[in-house]
């Protein structure tokens, strides 16, 4: 009798795990790797298909609203568990995207996601400026204004919302991508998108392994963060000097963060960016003739001057092709951009950007155009071997030796 029982309950036990792994399987079939959120006018048939043939080529379970969903199935409430059971989403923000009402349902969610649950997100900025996206500038803005004449004003904020959050993470713009090659975008998306499912093998693991793997891997992020924050405005200096320099202080052993890095995609950047500053040992910002009409760029610098006050951190400027009296008088093209600025920001932060232009303006560092008669592979030189000193012995930099170049003059 008892041997019976035990039979009996070993039976209901193995059939419990059967229905339980069914059960699993089932749940898991309905979920995807990637949800794509896009204005079907705009890229249903060119990128968009494009880049959900070669993820799926590429083995990515990939939801996408034009085939996934069973017929006379609600579609809002499908898509919202896509959106919830899919691990990368990655919303196509074209040029007219504002105008539907789905497409901004599905990007709130995707952010609610994001913001909750840590879910990954790619941005793609297709043919659109992100600072439209964020201030809902252009089209955005008036898709958005003619959504609150039919919905209401809670649903419309809750959507700009939505574009302010995304345009904030670090994704792709389209058009700076290999000078708007659509086929090396999609190359680029779909390694990323297979690098970040591959690190997802680690929450099978069991409790105990994964909590060792994640605690060195963690010991291992920490000793490997940047010792030199390097910052510039882009246009001015990406693809040239700024470039040059990153890659010379790379092959010289350095560890430099730059926010062109790859690693940043589906990030908050401007976390992502005053992180790196914080835990930073040096800081190289490059001033260039409109850096100040960036305001990141200003809030960078003032960034870098608080962890110096505060921290001791190194700042060590490369004024390029600009003079350092300009920057410290605030004159000349960096006072018409600050000009610009005092108009659109709050007092408080105004003042912050202009006492740190001052304080890095009256800093000794390395003036371009007087290095070499302005060879600027010298000057590379020059700034690795004065930094792999700081490196070794933080505590002689001042004075640096040899003594960097500064220009003294007044502006006039």
């Amino acid at each position: 009798m008892f041997a019976l029982a035990i039979v009996l309950l070993l039976a209901h036990i193995s059939l419990c795990a059967c229905r339980f792994q069914q059960e699993k399987r089932s749940v898991a079939s309905q979920n995807y790797d990637v949800f794509l959120s896009f204005k079907g006018g705009d890229t249903r048939t060119g990128f968009t298909d494009f880049l959900y043939n070669s993820l799926v080529a590429a083995g990515v379970h990939v939801f996408r609203d034009d085939d996934a969903l069973p017929v006379g199935k609600e579609i809002g409430a499908e898509i919202l568990r896509a959106i919830r059971g899919c691990r990368i989403a990655i919303p196509i923000i074209s040029e007219q995207y504002a105008q539907s009402k789905w497409c901004l349902r599905e990007l709130t969610e995707v952010m609610d996601c994001y913001k909750k649950h840590g879910k990954s997100v790619f941005p793609v900025f297709y043919k659109v400026h992100v600072v439209d996206v964020s201030r809902q500038g252009r089209n955005f803005e008036e898709a958005l204004s003619k959504h609150e004449r039919q919905c209401s004003s809670e649903e419309v904020q809750e959507w700009r919302k939505a574009l302010t959050s995304v345009a904030r993470i670090r994704g792709w713009i389209s058009q700076t991508v290999a000078n708007g090659h659509e086929g090396e975008l999609v190359k680029m998306i779909v390694a990323k998108v297979s690098s970040e499912l591959k690190t997802t093998w680690i929450e099978r693991l069991p409790i105990f392994i994964r909590s060792v793997y994640l605690h060195l891997s963690e010991k291992k992020r920490k000793e490997s963060k940047c010792q030199v924050f390097l910052a510039f405005r882009g246009p001015d200096t990406r693809h040239g000097f700024a470039a040059f320099l990153y890659i010379s202080l790379v092959a010289a052993g350095i560890r430099v963060y730059g926010d062109d890095d790859p690693n940043l995609i589906g990030k908050d950047v401007a976390h992502e960016i005053f992180n790196a500053i914080d835990h930073s040992k040096i800081s190289i910002p490059i001033i260039s003739e409109r850096y100040a009409s960036s305001h990141w760029c200003l809030k960078e610098l003032a960034q870098m001057v608080e962890c110096k006050r505060t921290k001791g951190q190194k700042i060590l400027p490369i004024f390029y092709k600009v003079r350092p009296s300009y920057v410290r008088d605030i004159s000349h093209c960096f006072g018409e951009d600050m000009l610009r600025h005092k108009e659109l920001v709050d007092e408080s932060n105004y003042e912050q950007w202009e006492q740190a232009l001052k304080e890095v303006g009256s800093s000794k560092g390395w003036v371009s155009e007087k290095i070499a008669n302005g060879h600027e592979g010298i000057l590379v030189k020059q700034v690795i071997k004065e930094v792999s000193k700081i490196l070794k012995n933080p505590q002689t930099h001042d004075p640096p030796s040899p003594p960097l170049n500064i220009d003294k003059s007044r502006s006039k």
